[in-house]
């Protein structure tokens, strides 16, 4: 089941998280990623069933990154953004 507000949809089971991702070739990215809105995102990140997430970042793409090429995630607040 899927929310309405203004012109993005919000689903009442996943929530987006803020994140900065480090890889192993030196590259940082800055976006979203997708977690189900009861799990943290270390859990979304340590699932065994899944390899690969999607990110996307604040310029509209869509990353499918590897999880085992990510060296660092960090959660941050809609605040740090700008920074």
């Amino acid at each position: 089941m899927n929310q309405k507000t203004g012109d993005k949809t919000m689903s009442l089971t996943r929530k987006d998280t803020h994140v900065i991702v480090n890889l192993i070739d030196g590259t940082t990215l800055k976006g979203t990623l997708v977690v189900e809105r009861e799990s943290r995102l270390s859990d979304t990140l340590n699932k065994h069933d899944k390899d690969f997430v999607v990110l996307s970042d604040y310029n509209g793409e869509h990353h499918i990154i590897n999880k085992h090429h990510m060296i660092k995630v960090v959660e941050i607040d809609s605040l740090e953004l700008d920074r």
